[in-house]
């Protein structure tokens, strides 16, 4: 596990914080203020906590679904109701065998949560506004006579997919910290992950794609049409001490060309007009 340092602490402690909304149900995605967070690539997942208290140990198991409810297990008795997101399960350890019955259940969110127990989220900034992640705070029933909540810091951490996990032999990161339980009350956590830093939308650069057929095809006529005129020109120029229209190679046909246009048309014209009603006969 990575230590938490004394200047991380303080960076946090001295954040401003955003408020976004409220939401009925938090499933993983938000968007406000030109900054999107999407935790969907994330799983349920689980920080273990341990307090020694000979000869026994109580280990706190704090669970997280952070797009939906956790999994309900058929015929386990001790586990949050349906429809939690944020489950807390507390059972003492005597050597290494857990005790039958846990000490403690505890939901601290639910996805059917009434409107006045509804998650609320906020943008962590620092002081020169840059986004450091999304801090969502949820709502739970009361345990004995103190309504429970959970805050769950999603911090942005690039090295970090959010699902790093210790081994079986605690070797390794995870991803996901217990900070801490104030007054049997407010648990905090504190999520690692690279979804949690902030996505700039950039602009596309403009397409570079390559020239069509046809465009090429115009192109090429058109070198080899101006090479032709070109040559031609000078060749005529050079061997016959041509001027005027008469430097252009075939300068009689380009001349007559409007006129042989013209009469081209007025043939088309006629053709597809046909005789009308004159019996074959067109008029003279």
């Amino acid at each position: 596990m990575r230590p938490t340092t004394s200047l991380s602490l303080s960076l946090l402690s001295t954040l401003l914080l955003l408020p976004i909304s409220t939401l009925a149900a938090f499933t993983g995605e938000a968007e406000a203020d030109g900054v999107k967070f999407d935790f969907t690539q994330l799983k349920t997942h689980s920080v273990v906590v341990e307090h020694k208290q000979d000869p026994t140990v109580l280990k706190s198991n704090y669970t997280i679904n952070p797009t939906g409810k956790l999994e309900v297990i058929k015929d386990e008795k001790d586990q949050c109701p349906d429809g939690t997101q944020v489950c807390m399960i507390s059972r003492l350890w005597r050597g290494d065998k857990p005790d039958d019955g846990a000490e403690k259940v505890i939901p601290f969110g639910s996805i059917e949560s009434p409107k006045d127990l509804e998650p609320e989220y906020t943008i962590m900034r620092d002081e020169e506004k840059k986004v450091l992640g999304l801090n969502v705070t949820f709502h739970g029933p009361e345990y004995g006579d103190k309504k429970q909540s959970a805050i769950v810091k999603f911090l942005c951490d690039p090295e970090l997919t959010g699902l790093e996990e210790p081994d079986k032999d605690g070797k390794g990161t995870n991803a996901l910290k217990f900070i801490s339980y104030e007054g049997e009350q407010v648990a905090t956590l504190e999520w690692r992950t690279k979804y949690a830093c902030e996505k700039v939308l950039e602009t596309p650069a403009p397409s570079q794609g390559s020239w069509g057929f046809f465009t090429w095809f115009i192109v090429i006529a058109f070198l080899v049409v101006a090479a032709y005129l070109i040559f031609g020109s000078w060749f005529n120029y050079n061997k016959y001490g041509a001027r005027g229209w008469d430097l252009l190679p075939h300068s009689d046909t380009l001349r007559d060309l409007p006129y042989l246009i013209k009469d081209f048309l007025r043939r088309a014209v006629n053709t597809f007009q046909g005789s009308g009603g004159r019996g074959g006969y067109s008029a003279i």
